[in-house]
């Protein structure tokens, strides 16, 4: 009896502990879930694949059903091999009871778009308004005469006919002296965060001029106390005293083209039992349109303290999504050209204390290729006349100067302003010889109000022709209403012809801006 006794409980125990098995097992298979659903991505831009709630032991397995669409890292990480679609398998495997079991999570939808050469925005042909005065030009002409299409040599003498159709008016007064602007200041703070009787940093800094004194003050005494780095009066000690919050005061002293001037820069500093001051760390500041950058937060305490973490971008330019294993890390894609602000806020604990700040970073999303798009066509000055335009079979657009058109007419592409500074300008054409103008969107010539050249003008160019926007080839002549010239806004590229008195046509077959030297085919950059 009593052995039979003792089977039953072990049977019902063995019994027990089998239901137990199964449902934890059941359960954990209900928390893993296939987060992505669908993807799209251009070529050669990446994408992980999210998982959540992902198991110990558990094997998570990949599989493309066309690799020559995309591909799949074994550790989710999807490529794009060449535009079209196709659909990723996820697989969960594990061991059960010494046996292999298989799971399907689900697929994801993938589509893998050609690399970004997205031509920006053309502005309509509308013609410009002519000066009041006679017609002017922006360029002298180049001395060769094309041969009517073929290329022809590049001009070995610089040309020396000048356009005789300028204004007559002139300034009548003498310009006035340019005022000295009033310098900014601005304060930044090691850490925004210390304990009682801890220390950090405080540094301004000005648009201009130079520094000759620093008065620090503290808004809270009881706070915290400021005191001047004795080496560097643009530094000072910020000591902690007891918790609570206060501002502290920079009143700076600057001397701007001999005169000085007076301003003033705060910034607010907490004192706290407990304190987070996060900092964000990334393997590079540039993301191209359609990859990845991997972004990661460091703060002061334990990790096992840390609440929560939030991850943010600013605008549609890029998207950042937080891992989800480890929510101090994210993945930064870049989605359209431009500048993101990506923001992490913190959130700690310890005992009943909590703490949240927040740290930035600046990264920029690169498009490597910017290709303009020829298919809107040209815009020329009215006071020209005898430029015509075509758009050809293949793409390319025919510019043609009738034998009776103006001298010195200019037909040009115009497009969105755009910061193009580093960029390289490469143009691939055939015909005659044109001189090259890379015009800025909005500025203007100083005399003429002639559209300004951010680089300066070429002469009689044979193509392909390729210029780098860098700042030996910046244009040093005035800008109208003052500043200096650079490539933060280009918006046009112009071609123009000389006093030539026959038909000339020039074929333009592209015009690209390359962020990379490496990208640029072969031919087409100047011998060294």
């Amino acid at each position: 009896m009593r052995i039979r006794k003792a089977m039953a409980v072990a049977l019902a125990g063995a019994l027990v502990l089998t239901t137990m098995a199964t449902g934890t097992t059941s359960e954990a298979a209900k928390k893993t879930k296939l987060k992505t659903k669908k993807v799209s991505i251009f070529v050669k831009g990446k994408k992980k694949i999210s998982i959540t709630g992902k198991k110990a032991k558990h094997k998570y397995t990949f599989t493309s059903k066309k690799k020559k669409i995309a591909k799949v890292s074994k550790t989710g990480v999807i490529t794009g091999v060449k535009a079209g679609k196709t659909t990723i398998t996820v697989k969960d495997t594990w061991k059960q009871k010494g046996k292999k079991k298989t799971k399907k999570l689900g697929t994801i939808k993938v589509t893998v778009k050609k690399k970004a050469t997205v031509a920006p925005k053309v502005t309509p042909n509308v013609t410009q308004a002519p000066p009041v005065q006679t017609p002017i030009v922006t360029q002298a002409p180049p001395v060769q005469t094309p041969d009517g299409g073929s290329s022809t040599p590049t001009p070995t003498n610089k040309p020396t006919n000048k356009p005789t159709n300028k204004p007559t008016n002139k300034p009548t007064s003498a310009p006035t002296e340019k005022p000295i602007p009033t310098p900014t200041v601005e304060m930044s703070l090691e850490k925004n965060q210390i304990k009682p009787g801890d220390t950090t940093t405080a540094m301004v800094a000005v648009s201009a001029g130079e520094v000759k004194e620093v008065t620090w003050s503290v808004e809270k005494a009881d706070v915290a106390a400021a005191e001047k780095d004795a080496k560097d009066a643009k530094k000072a000690v910020i000591t902690a005293k007891a918790s609570g919050e206060t501002k502290i005061t920079a009143e700076v002293k600057v001397t701007v083209e001999g005169k000085e001037f007076t301003v003033k820069a705060e910034s607010s500093i907490k004192v706290a039992a407990v304190v987070v001051n996060p900092s964000i760390e990334t393997d590079s500041i540039e993301v191209n349109i359609g990859e990845t950058v991997d972004l990661a937060v460091n703060v002061d305490v334990e990790t096992s303290m840390i609440e929560s973490v939030v991850w943010t971008v600013e605008g549609d330019i890029a998207t950042v999504e937080t891992d989800p294993v480890d929510i101090t890390k994210a993945t930064l894609t870049g989605a359209v050209r431009g500048k993101a602000v990506v923001t992490v806020t913190v959130t700690v604990k310890q005992g009943d204390e909590t703490a949240t700040n927040t740290a930035t970073v600046n990264l920029e999303v690169i498009q490597p290729i910017i290709e303009i798009d020829l298919s809107t066509g040209i815009t020329t000055p009215s006071w020209f006349s005898g430029v015509s335009g075509e758009v050809q079979e293949d793409g390319s657009y025919k510019i043609t100067w009738a034998e009776d058109s103006s001298d010195w007419a200019s037909a040009k592409f115009n497009f969105d302003g755009m910061d193009l500074t580093g960029y390289w300008c490469v143009v691939d054409a055939e015909g005659c010889i044109a001189t090259m103008e890379i015009h800025d969107k909005e500025k203007k010539e100083t005399e003429y109000s002639n559209p300004y050249s951010v680089t300066q003008i070429k002469y009689g160019q044979t193509f392909p022709w390729a210029l780098q926007l860098s700042p030996e080839n910046l244009n040093t002549a005035e800008v109208q209403g003052g500043g200096v010239a650079d490539y933060t806004n280009v918006g046009g590229v112009q071609f123009a012809k000389g006093d030539q008195k026959e038909e000339l046509v020039l074929t333009v077959k592209s015009i690209k801006f390359y962020k990379y030297e490496k990208d640029i085919p072969a031919g087409f950059l100047p011998e060294a």
